[in-house]
């Protein structure tokens, strides 16, 4: 409760925030930005642009992300959806949150999948030689970032845009804003490409810890069958 209360005294009204809404039938929640029309904490009140949210699309049963900048922090609140009080006002009930200048600890595992790299500048208003996109694959994973193979070298603390695959059965897709760590050459147009997440959403980031953690389950088991199996097996 704390950590709400925290929450809540460095809200004012008309504060602008971001929220993840469930939508009935749909996995991927639906980001939007909106406003804080009031809060008497636990309980505050959401205002979105008219239009930008089907009330009737939104699944109450489930929980949603409300995400606020602050000065020197992110929080991140788990909200439970009461009541959609008209066409643009939803009222919520704070259950946590989690600020993200607070440690956590990313390990890595081995995955393989499609990601690619491209341009921080939009398209439509880059000049000459400002717009690229590499596509490559995966070599491991960590809720803090990932190495990858491309074909072409990117220069280290270069900005790049991420787009991931998640190997996992729904292969969901994230975005991510982030840089180069380091890059090395494997050999003719063969790059390793280390990138750091600098800008992900809580939500995008819990969904790859869950997919570290079932792959790590994975090879664990096939290590144990593997292990189990008399040694003719194993040849």
């Amino acid at each position: 409760m704390p950590l709400l209360n925290s929450f809540f005294l460095n809200l004012k009204e008309g504060t602008a925030l971001r929220a993840a809404i469930p939508l009935v039938g749909v996995l991927e929640k639906a980001r939007l930005n909106c406003f804080l029309a009031n809060a008497e904490p636990p309980r505050f009140t959401l205002s979105f642009p008219h239009g930008s949210l089907a009330m009737d699309q939104v699944d109450i049963s489930r929980t949603c992300m409300v995400i606020v900048d602050l000065t020197d922090q992110t929080v991140t609140v788990s909200a439970d959806i009461e009541r959609i009080a008209d066409p643009s006002t939803l009222e919520l009930v704070a259950r946590e949150s989690v600020t993200h200048t607070q440690t956590r600890n990313y390990f890595r595992v081995d995955a393989a999948t499609r990601v690619a790299a491209s341009s921080v500048v939009p398209p439509e208003m880059a000049k000459e030689g400002e717009s690229w996109r590499l596509l490559g694959d995966t070599i491991d994973l960590s809720g803090s970032g990932l190495l990858c193979s491309f074909s072409d070298p990117l220069e280290k603390d270069k900005p790049v845009n991420i787009e991931l695959i998640l190997p996992t059965r729904n292969m969901e897709v994230i975005r991510a804003l982030g840089h180069v760590v380091r890059c090395r050459k494997i050999e003719e147009n063969l790059y390793h490409v280390a990138l750091h997440f600098d800008q992900i959403d809580p939500e995008s980031q819990d969904k790859i810890m869950a997919c570290c953690f079932e792959l790590q389950r994975r090879y664990l088991r096939m290590r144990v069958q593997l292990e189990s199996q008399p040694p003719s097996q194993q040849e």
